[in-house]
Order: C-alpha cells, then sequence, then structure tokens
C-alpha cells in the first residue's frame, strides 16, 4: 500500500499557490464553534478530507492533582498513591472526542468518536487513528480486566474520520520488551508501512492493514521514558520520549534519538526539552521543562510553499482556565521543531504563542 505525503494531499485537496500565518496559544485554549473552550486531553492528530482531525481523550470533569508538593515530586503519581487520593482520576468514563478544523483558528466539534458503549468496561488512554487506505482505525489503551490492566492494546474502526468508531479488538499483544502504556503509531511515507511505539521502548512494525503486527519488534531500551512520538525528515528518522510524567504539573523532558531505519540503529542524540535558562533541576518544582507540557504529539503541516513543518503539541497538565479545574480543560502547548545542519533538533523554549504557516485556501 502507498500512502501519498501529507503535502501532496493537502495540494490536491486545496489547489495551494499562497501561504498566510497563523498564531497558536499557549496560555488559552482554542474556543470551538459552540464557543466553548476545547476538551483536551491525549490527542491523535490526522489530515484527510481537507481538514485537520483532533482527537482527544476526554477524562471528564475531575479536578487537576497537583503532586509537587508530595514526597517524590511532580512526576509522581501521587493521586494513586495515596498523598493526594482522588477517585476520580483513574475511571472508567473516559471517552474520545473529536473536532475537525482547516485553519488550527476555527475547531468544529464533531461530536463523540469513541464513546463508552462502543469498548469493554475500563480505564481508556491514548487514542491513536491512522487511514489504512479505506478505514479510519483508532488504536487506544483500555484497561478493561478485573485487575486494572490488558496484555495488549483496543482497536475500533470507522469509515469516516469523524466516526463513530466501534471496536473490531479487544487486546491485540504486541512484541518487544516495552510495556502497554502510552504509545505513537507512525506511517512511512511513502511505502505506507506502519509501526506502533510503545513505552519502554518498543517498535514493532504492523501489517499492510495498520492494524495487527508483522515481523519481529525491535527494543531501544529506556524503561524511564513515554509518550514517544516518531517522525522522519530529509531521510532520517526521529523519536521523541520524555521521562515519566504521571499527568504531572509541569511536563517532561524531550530526549531525541535518530535512526536512518525506523527500526535502527537508534542512536540517542541528548534532550532539547529540559529548562536551559540557568534553572536547577528539582523535583518538586513545576519549571523544569521549557513546554511545562508532556508530548502527546508531533503532526507534519504542509506550509503552504511545498515546505513541511513539525508541530510539537503536548499536554500542560494541571492548568485549567475554568471554575473546579476539570482536567479536560487544561491547557495545550505547541512549538514548532527546529533542526540543526547535522540533523538533531534544536532546544526548544517556552512561548506564550507560536507561529505557523498554512496554505491560504481562499486563494484556489
Amino acid at each position: 500500500m502507498t500512502i501519498p505525503t501529507l503535502c501532496t494531499l493537502f495540494a490536491t485537496a486545496l489547489s495551494i499557490a499562497y501561504a498566510r500565518t497563523v498564531s497558536l496559544s499557549n496560555v488559552r485554549l482554542p474556543m470551538d464553534n459552540r464557543g466553548l473552550p476545547l476538551i483536551t486531553g491525549e490527542a491523535s492528530i490526522i489530515f484527510s478530507s481537507g481538514a485537520f482531525w483532533f482527537y482527544f481523550n476526554n477524562w471528564g470533569g475531575c479536578r487537576g492533582v497537583d503532586c509537587c508538593p508530595s514526597p517524590h515530586g511532580c512526576a509522581s503519581c501521587c493521586f494513586a498513591e495515596g498523598w493526594a487520593p482522588d477517585p476520580c482520576v483513574y475511571t472508567a468514563n473516559h471517552s474520545v472526542l473529536v473536532y475537525s478544523s482547516s485553519d488550527f483558528q476555527e475547531f468544529i466539534f464533531e461530536g463523540v468518536a469513541l464513546s463508552l458503549e462502543s469498548r469493554l468496561p475500563g480505564i481508556e488512554f491514548r487514542p491513536q487513528v491512522v487511514f489504512n487506505g479505506s478505514d479510519y482505525l483508532m488504536w487506544y489503551e483500555d484497561r478493561w480486566s478485573s485487575g486494572g490492566s490488558n496484555p495488549g492494546y483496543a482497536l475500533a474502526s470507522s469509515r469516516s474520520p469523524a466516526g463513530p468508531f466501534s471496536t473490531i479488538s479487544n487486546s491485540i499483544v504486541l512484541g518487544g520488551k516495552g510495556r502497554v502504556g502510552d504509545y505513537d503509531i507512525f506511517v512511512d511515507i511513502p511505502s505506507g508501512r506502519g509501526y506502533h511505539v510503545r513505552t519502554g521502548l518498543s517498535i514493532q512494525p504492523l501489517d499492510s492493514t495498520l492494524s495487527k503486527p508483522e515481523g519481529g519488534a525491535v527494543d531501544v531500551p529506556n524503561l524511564g521514558v513515554e509518550g514517544p512520538a516518531m517522525l522522519k525528515r530529509n531521510g532520517i528518522y526521529y523519536l521523541l520520549v520524555g521521562e515519566g510524567c504521571c499527568a504531572c504539573r509541569g511536563g517532561s523532558n524531550v530526549v531525541v534519538y535518530t535512526a536512518p531505519n525506523p527500526l535502527g540503529p537508534w542512536i540517542h542524540r541528548g534532550d532539547v526539552g529540559s529548562n536551559s535558562s540557568g534553572h536547577v533541576f528539582d523535583p518538586h518544582s513545576p519549571w523544569n521543562y521549557a513546554t511545562r507540557a508532556q508530548q502527546t504529539k508531533v503532526v507534519e503541516v504542509p506550509d503552504g510553499a511545498g515546505g513541511t513543518q513539525y508541530l510539537w503539541v503536548g499536554n500542560q497538565w494541571v492548568t485549567s482556565q475554568s471554575p473546579g479545574n476539570p482536567r479536560n480543560n487544561d491547557l495545550l502547548f505547541f512549538t514548532v521543531l527546529n533542526f540543526k545542519e547535522d540533523g538533531n533538533l534544536s532546544q526548544i523554549a517556552w512561548a506564550d504563542t507560536v507561529t505557523i504557516t498554512l496554505p491560504d485556501i481562499t486563494h484556489n
């Protein structure tokens, strides 16, 4: 299966000849067509049918729990370890919502993509949506067993990017030594070969339908990181991960690996996400990392001039703007990744807003 590049898809759909710039805020949530702030959470973002589709895991109205004052600091799972007991966080009420946007400015609420009725009862995390040429597939983690675990990942399918998605498999077991947890689905353009990259780190090739494992997995041992994202630029593959962060205030760092092939060999290139302004690391400080966010997705965005921007998206946990501090209104963080001449990433810095260039769809 061959999947055309995102730039080709965008050019075909919109007849690109012009470009415009838009600003994305890291201090305010976008509003949707109903006048409501986006429901945010762990995210997947794809381009299809002339729009970007944002899938957010809806944690519900649980308050954000600030673990920074706890004995183990910001990144700990303090609300599950008894320091700040909160029965509202790890619950079985998570659904996946979907928005569409052609310009990252106007967001159309498309409804519930994956409902509670469309999966087994359990704690659902990390939706990742891909298109295999005929169906939209949503991988997700669902801890449905009585012990709150699952040996594999669940998979749902839809004919439309808006859904609704219906679960077709409840536990796809993958190879490798990594643990079931945060993950990314990377599709290598133009071959269409897919890879499931999970915490640990393990990289599992997928079959041509992007729905099941095929072939052996490769491990990049680093059990202390999670939230991986993979991308490809100029023939170099990048694997970005962060230190463990349990929906934590202050977020995590961005550790970089590069390789000439999705299966390696992977070389550690360093950390580009720690606070480089002279701050001394303190496990109880929310200012250790430049983005104050935990990585959730890297998405390719055409720039309107035949090039590609790599938009890094993170969750700024425990930053809700709304009364009652609901976790599903926590802020996002956007930044465009910059690359050095040697191919490595440049240091990421905080910014209240980031500017991206988009095709101007008013000129067709």
